[in-house]
């Protein structure tokens, strides 16, 4: 018969091995989100976790999501780059919240007429470049306001009726929409024109969006920022899994919209029980 201690020692050694494996098992499958291409190096990541629609390709060391040539018919030139896989933005069962910084270095690059400009997105799972986009939707949605529910960061090159600025340049967030922004800063006007970096930055505590803008080019004009509190619950205006990436419209005028280099952190974890593509290489 085993003695008392023996059973107790062996009542522990039982315990251990359970709260190892608890932890292993939670440890495989709730990692941090994040992913960072660097598109002057083709051998840091895998163009297959990326989607490209409409006219966006990638080409030598960057992405063009509009048409990249004048030898192209480029009149409403409009395309879409955006991660392939779902992106967790809440957990329906906790009700946590992500945190998320995105940061992405990007040219535009106009002719004499300028386009329409580019925008950050971020909407539910799957997502398609919408078939009725024109060139003031961005390519985020079709013209038709709450069609779709999307959080976007746009960065604009053209003076429409509706927009806030007279000169033309504007940051702005948008809900639902890109013709009624709700938070925007204007820039001096060609701002947003050469290289720049930008970094986006949302705080589920406080439901802060904060966008901030770096011109490469334009050194001595400084940074620039729009921010805004997200309505409150942030659940009511996306849904648990979105499509993140950027979009841009050339409108019926010439212009590049490129992306050099991108960027994505999130304090929500993803969990390898969900769906076979929850892990892709590109996630660190």
């Amino acid at each position: 018969m085993l003695s008392a201690s023996f059973k107790l020692l062996l009542f522990h050694l039982y315990a251990s091995c359970c709260l190892l494996s608890y932890s292993v098992v939670a440890g495989a499958t709730a990692l941090p989100f994040s992913f960072n291409f660097d598109f002057s190096d083709r051998s840091s990541y895998r163009s297959a976790d990326l989607q490209f629609e409409g006219d966006a390709v990638q080409h030598g060391e960057l992405v063009d999501r509009t048409c990249h040539s004048m030898a192209q018919p480029f009149k409403n030139c409009t395309g879409r780059m955006s991660y392939r896989y779902p992106v967790p933005f809440y957990d329906t069962t906790t009700g946590e919240v992500a945190s998320f910084t995105t940061r992405f270095t990007f040219a535009i690059k106009a002719g004499k007429v300028r386009g329409d400009g580019m925008a950050f997105f971020l909407t539910g799972y799957p997502s398609r470049l919408p078939l009725t986009s024109r060139g003031s939707d961005l390519g985020i949605h079709g013209g038709e306001p709450g069609a779709n529910r999307f959080v976007a960061v746009e960065f604009d090159t053209y003076g429409n009726t509706f927009d806030p600025c007279h000169t033309h340049d504007h940051i702005a967030i948008d809900i639902d929409t890109a013709m009624d922004s709700f938070n925007a800063t204007c820039l001096p006007r060609l701002s947003l024109e050469g290289s720049m970096t930008a970094s986006i930055s949302f705080n589920s505590s406080t439901n802060m969006l904060l966008a901030s803008l770096h011109l490469h080019d334009n050194p001595s004009r400084g940074s620039y920022q729009v921010s805004m509190h997200l309505p409150d619950p942030v659940m009511s205006l996306l849904p648990p899994e979105l499509a993140v990436g950027f979009s841009a419209d050339a409108g019926s005028s010439f212009e590049y919209h490129q992306i050099l280099s991108w960027s994505f952190d999130s304090t929500l974890a993803t969990r390898t029980s969900g769906t076979s593509h929850s892990l892709p290489t590109t996630i660190t």
